[in-house]
């Protein structure tokens, strides 16, 4: 028997389970008189009316599996926050199985357990271990193409998993640290003649397929530590209730590298379950009443927060947030944010836009005065574009103008801008020198919390401008770290604060990019060219680089690593591949959005 029959007849088997489930009682009592059915012999009129009639349950259920939680359909959308339904599916433990049967079902009840809230993975379970059992302590996502080994011991009684993880995430979807080789620990007994686990830790471990089936990456929003800007942090949440998911890690506290960048309520330690009911494509946020808000200032800083938290979610177009029955004010009219894109780059000479509006030359060669290198617009919104001219000057590009000076030195980084309105340089060769400038030409020099003896060849800011990755220079290796900013009252970068998280020791380093907010690439020039992407809250990876890949592209628009060969053709990857996007500019980069 081929895979597809195998498969065919596996689900024949779950369909004909859930449509004699779901018949009627009167009809059950039916078919199971039916001698038909009994001895297994259906003639050809029955089969074909059988056969359609598993067609029709396939397609219903599969149907029923993808619609949303609440609110009407809406015709011809797709829901980027659900999966394949059959994920959805999982079965109860089969009489008779054997300790491995078992646990091979035991996974892949996991594999679905948001969607039940391990509902059936608990059957697998003895009674007493089924109430102290906790799986959504954290999940444990093994790389690709790989599942969880299970070696029995003692009389096929223990059982060890083991597992090359690539992320563990907690319950409210931050990044925990984990072993490049993980094991877990199962006991299995007889209960009621049948096999049953006994013993097991918190949480599950799932293969990198199932994990993204059931999770889903998503931003939870703190104001910067001043209230002028939302800033991103990343969480895996179940797309099952994902809405209720996100403020719950909302509502739980930043993620720790954010401290000292961020402001936040006090964390809640009990946070209700039914803290979202959807009315049609309205989400109605019921606040928590240990959540004290004393002012009409914070409760307009929550609502915003919960507002740009839950509409980026298919399904909510408009969000309405209360508290003790009583509806805060709305403190501006909500929409989904609108993604602008803006793209700088050298050609001929002269610095050229592509956007939405415009495309062309943004500066002429004559009006530039000089050889521009890495042209940088602002975030969108803003208006304070950047380049470094001569290698020593970093300049204000102005669309149709001379550019104006705004610091001089030696070896300047590529530029970086933030939505404070502050651009990031300083001498590459020069140990510890990070300066960042304003468009009234003040000067901030940065302190950094450790590595001030070491040069900085590269520095890459994220779009929110307050998480960024360091890379020193140690003799002739690299050593890269995530690092937060840290700033005054009013918005000047006072401190670097290094980080955990980071890269190996790197022999060759060719350029740094944010890719979006929450991912950072690193390529790794030399014979045998690599692109490594860091994460925040999420697993690394490493892939091969374009061939002759010269720089990244920062803040590409599609969200995928782009970088610039030697031949200045700029190349995506996409879909485990590299495919052209375009050629003739120099230096492109586009505005940073969050």
């Amino acid at each position: 028997m081929n895979w597809f029959s195998r498969e065919l007849r596996h689900w024949e088997k779950q369909l004909l389970r859930r449509w004699r489930k779901d018949l009627p009682a009167s009809l059950r009592k039916s078919a199971a008189s039916s001698k038909t059915l009994r001895n297994g012999k259906i003639s050809g009129r029955k089969r074909l009316r059988l056969g359609i009639l598993c067609t029709c349950l396939a397609f219903t259920l599969a149907a029923c599996a993808s619609l949303p939680d609440a609110g009407p359909v809406h015709e011809g959308e797709v829901n980027p926050d659900s999966r394949n339904p059959l994920a959805q599916l999982a079965t109860g433990p089969i009489d008779g199985s054997t300790p491995e049967k078992l646990l091979a079902d035991f996974q892949q009840a996991c594999a679905a357990g948001t969607y039940d809230d391990y509902g059936i993975a608990k059957q697998f379970l003895t009674s007493g271990t089924r109430r102290s059992w906790q799986p959504k302590t954290q999940v444990t996502v093994l790389k690709p193409k790989t599942e969880l080994k299970i070696v029995f011991a003692d009389g096929s009684k223990l059982a060890t998993g083991s597992g090359q993880p690539v992320l563990r995430v907690n319950k409210v979807g931050m990044r925990q640290s984990f072993r490049q080789e993980e094991t877990v620990k199962y006991e299995l007994t007889k209960e009621g003649g049948q096999w049953r686990i006994s013993s097991l830790p918190d949480g599950v471990v799932l293969t990198n397929t199932a994990f993204k089936n059931a999770y889903s990456k998503r931003n939870v929003y703190y104001w910067s530590s001043d209230h002028r800007f939302l800033i991103p942090d990343p969480r895996w949440v179940p797309r099952k209730n994902i809405a209720q998911y996100l403020l719950t890690a909302l509502f739980s506290a930043p993620t720790i590298d954010l401290e000292g960048a961020v402001s936040a309520t006090e964390p809640i330690t009990k946070i209700p379950s039914n803290l979202v009911t959807m009315q049609g494509r309205k989400a109605m946020v019921e606040l928590p009443d240990t959540l004290r808000l004393r002012s009409e200032t914070e409760m307009a800083r929550i609502y915003q927060q919960v507002n740009a938290t839950l509409l980026g979610i298919a399904g909510i177009d408009e969000v309405t947030v209360s508290q003790n029955g009583k509806a805060l004010p709305d403190p501006a009219e909500q929409s989904a944010p609108v993604k602008k894109q803006m793209m700088l780059g050298v050609k001929n000479g002269a610095v050229i836009e592509e956007s939405d509006t415009r495309s062309g030359v943004f500066t002429t060669a004559q009006d530039l005065g000089g050889e521009i290198t890495w042209p940088t617009p602002g975030p969108v919104g803003t208006d304070f574009q950047v380049a470094i001219r001569g290698g020593k000057e970093l300049v204000r590009l102005q669309r149709g103008k001379a550019p104006q000076v705004l610091y001089r030195g030696e070896n300047l980084r590529v530029p970086q801008v933030d939505p404070w309105g502050w651009a990031w340089t300083g001498d590459a060769s020069k140990p510890g020198d990070m300066v960042a400038v304003n468009s009234h030409f003040q000067v901030a020099r940065v302190k950094i919390s450790e590595g001030e003896n070491w040069k900085i060849p590269f520095f890459a800011l994220s779009a929110p401008g307050v998480r960024g990755l360091i890379l020193w220079q140690v003799g002739y290796s690299f050593q890269g770290r995530m690092a937060t900013v840290i700033r005054a009252e009013d918005g000047t970068p006072t401190q670097i604060k290094v980080g955990k998280l980071g890269t190996d020791i790197l022999s060759e380093v060719a350029s740094a990019a944010w890719i979006d907010s929450g991912q950072v690439a690193v390529l790794q020039s030399g014979g045998n060219p690599k692109i490594q992407v860091l994460a925040v809250n999420s697993y690394d990876e490493t892939f091969e680089a374009a061939p002759k890949s010269q720089y990244l592209v920062p803040n590409p628009s599609n969200g995928n690593v782009q970088v610039v060969n030697e031949l200045g053709t700029r190349l995506g990857h996409i879909q485990q591949s590299w495919r052209v996007l375009g050629n003739g500019v120099s230096y492109p980069a586009f505005a940073a959005s969050s």
